[in-house]
C-alpha cells in the first residue's frame, strides 16, 4: 500500500513540472515579432510546426483571431490560468495517470502471479500486488466521487462539473 502512495505522489509531482508554457513571441529591433505565439519563426523558410493548429486553437479567438487571455499551450495540452479551470485540468491528469500506472501494477503482479512456478513467496507478492492495486483503482474512484459530490453538490465550486 505505502507504494501506491508514493507513485501516487512521484505522478503528482512530475505532472507539474512538465508544465511549461510555449515561447512566446520574439521581437525585433523594428518592435515587428517575427514569431507567433505558437513559436512559428520565419514563415517563408521554416517549415510549419507539427502542433501549430493545436496551438492556434488554445491562443487565439476563432472569431476575432485574437489572443486569449489566461491560457497557455503546453506539452500536455492547452491550459487555463483561471482556478477552476486549471484545477480540473490538473486533477485529470494525475487521476489519469494514477489509475494508468495502477492499471500496470495489476499486470505486473498477474505476470508475478503466473510466473511463480509454485513458488507461494513469489505467488503471495504477486496476489499482494494485484490486491493493492485494484484498492488503489478503488481510491481513486472514490476520490473523483468525493470531490464531484463535495464540489458540485454541497459547495458549488464552479469548474467540477
Amino acid at each position: 500500500m505505502p507504494r501506491f502512495f508514493l507513485v501516487l505522489f512521484l505522478s503528482f509531482a512530475l505532472s507539474i513540472f512538465i508544465i511549461t508554457p510555449v515561447v512566446a513571441q520574439t521581437p525585433t529591433p523594428t518592435g515587428i515579432p517575427t514569431c507567433d505565439l505558437c513559436g512559428w519563426c520565419n514563415r517563408d523558410i521554416n517549415p510549419k510546426p507539427s502542433d501549430w493548429d493545436a496551438c492556434q486553437k488554445c491562443l487565439y479567438d476563432a472569431t476575432s483571431g485574437l489572443p486569449k487571455e489566461h491560457t497557455y499551450y503546453t506539452v500536455l495540452g492547452c491550459f487555463s490560468t483561471n482556478p477552476a479551470d486549471y484545477v480540473q485540468q490538473l486533477l485529470t491528469i494525475v487521476f489519469s495517470m494514477a489509475g494508468g500506472i495502477a492499471f500496470l501494477a495489476v499486470l505486473a503482479g498477474s505476470g508475478m502471479v503466473l510466473t511463480s512456478s509454485g513458488n507461494p513467496e513469489k505467488l503471495k507478492n504477486g496476489k499482494d500486488l494485484i490486491v493493492s492495486s485494484i484498492l488503489g483503482i478503488l481510491i481513486i474512484l472514490f476520490a473523483i466521487f468525493l470531490l464531484r459530490v463535495v464540489g458540485v453538490d454541497i459547495l458549488n465550486i464552479p469548474g467540477f462539473t
